[in-house]
């Protein structure tokens, strides 16, 4: 019976659990997922692509594993971040001799420890390792048959940026159907004090840094983090697309990047994002507006609301065409919080003031629990009627698209949902920013939405 049941483990987990299966699907053969560790060039990234198997008749060749949900499924690196972010810090006593202990026993059992990304197979981050089992290869675009979703002369490359306090590895089914459709998508792990946890070039590990409040709170702590953020991701795609000027370590050679980088169009690269990621993005694609073709902003933060601080202002202000906002705003305006300079102008502007502003086709995808904050979808409409009414070669057609999703809360937007049970889920999703909505349903409309709207380039 103990044996029975073990073979049987994977049929009950999907039976237990919202299975993502259904949302991977397209052209590819696989979904090769590499992880590849922070260099001075990038931060760290998981990279999916389009993939096949090689089988091989040498001793050494052994059939890929899928892809764990987290990278070397370090559930416990992952708890150990949240745990600080949400206010126990990682210098106390507390942490190192009572809460690490506990996380880690916990991590054992975690779900997400035992499941795995449908569709997927893993490929060594070493390159001496994957060299000598060499099982996985790109698939470039000519393998695939023509399909309006895939490109076939030349790949695209989506760029995705993980919302605050994120690893990027919440998001790992929207980037692997994506991948599985065709795309190379480059989850990028911030390295800025964004991230719950993250593990730095040298190797050391940094969490996540919590912004001053109160009287010490100050706009421009947020609005240099998000520049760090937005220069992180600019030069993330350089390398991604040029390589850099040296190989002095795994994550700047790898010979998977040596298949993709030749496929790779430097002129449709998609930055695609997820809450502060959205942010991120929308700054990058401000400052240097000829790097990105389109954009997809999921449940995107566009406003800043510290009212009791006499401050609030739609973020990033450069994206909005707007200066940064200075701290107690309220008295420089006479002990009275004036938004004037935020008024919404729909008109069309004169070229100069285009080009500093966010002016590429974007589709914004909300959850109903950021349609109900006001402020926040004023500053993500606003953000919307902009591109729309601003000149572009895309006339015949919207510059941006804006879909809400009935009954979804932010955490709607994450794997979350894939990780816990179905009777967990039900009990627990409303502490952890779930909506009432069918999880595998909304996540299909969400990843529906961005492929109908990439049909378009």
């Amino acid at each position: 019976m103990i044996t029975t049941s073990l073979f049987q483990r994977g049929a009950l987990l999907q039976r237990a659990f919202h299975s993502p299966d259904r949302l991977i699907v397209g052209n590819a053969p696989l979904v090769g997922v590499l992880d590849l560790p922070a260099t001075y060039h990038h931060p760290p990234l998981r990279l999916f692509f389009p993939a096949t198997t090689v089988p091989s008749s040498t001793p050494s060749w052994k059939k890929p594993k899928p892809a764990t949900y987290f990278r070397d499924n370090r559930v416990a690196y992952v708890l150990e971040g949240m745990a600080h972010t949400m206010g126990v810090r990682n210098t106390t006593k507390i942490f190192k001799y009572v809460i690490r202990p506990i996380l880690f026993v916990f991590s054992l059992f975690f779900p997400a420890r035992f499941l795995r990304i449908p569709h997927s197979a893993q490929v060594p981050s070493d390159p001496i390792h994957y060299e000598k089992s060499r099982s996985v290869e790109y698939v470039p675009p000519s393998s695939f048959e023509s399909t309006g979703s895939v490109p076939r002369e030349k790949q695209s490359l989506v760029l995705f940026s993980h919302g605050l306090t994120g690893t990027g590895e919440e998001n790992s089914i929207f980037c692997a159907s994506l991948a599985k459709r065709g795309y190379v998508v480059a989850c990028l792990h911030h390295c800025d004090g964004s991230s719950s946890r993250v593990t730095l070039p040298d190797g050391t590990c940094r969490f996540y840094e919590h912004m001053p409040s109160g009287d010490d709170y100050d706009p421009k702590h947020r609005m240099e983090q998000v520049h760090t953020r937005a220069r992180e991701l600019l030069r993330t795609r350089t390398w991604l697309l040029n390589g850099g000027n040296d190989s002095d370590s795994a994550g700047d050679f790898h010979p998977i990047m040596e298949q993709i980088r030749p496929h790779l169009d430097s002129k449709k690269v998609i930055a695609s994002r997820f809450s502060y990621g959205s942010t991120t993005c929308a700054l990058a694609a401000t400052l240097e507006p000829n790097t990105f073709q389109c954009a997809v902003m999921l449940d995107g933060w566009f406003h800043v609301d510290y009212t009791s601080q006499g401050v609030e202002y739609d973020f990033p202000p450069e994206a909005f065409g707007e200066d940064w906002p200075k701290k107690h705003e309220k008295d420089a305006r006479s002990q009275k919080h004036d938004t004037s300079f935020l008024k919404e102008n729909n008109g069309r502007d004169d070229q100069c003031n285009k080009k500093s502003r966010l002016n590429i086709p974007c589709v914004f995808i909300n959850s109903e629990q950021f349609y109900g904050y006001k402020k926040l979808y004023r500053a993500t409409s606003r953000l919307a009627d902009q591109l729309n009414n601003s000149l572009c070669d895309y006339a015949e057609k919207p510059r941006s698209e804006l879909h809400v999703i009935a009954n979804t809360k932010h955490q709607n937007f994450c794997d979350v949902v894939f990780w816990l049970p179905k009777l967990a889920r039900r009990r627990v999703g409303r502490c952890l920013a779930l909506g009432s909505a069918n999880g595998l349903e909304a996540q299909e409309q969400i990843i529906n939405f961005t492929v109908e709207f990439l049909k378009n380039f």
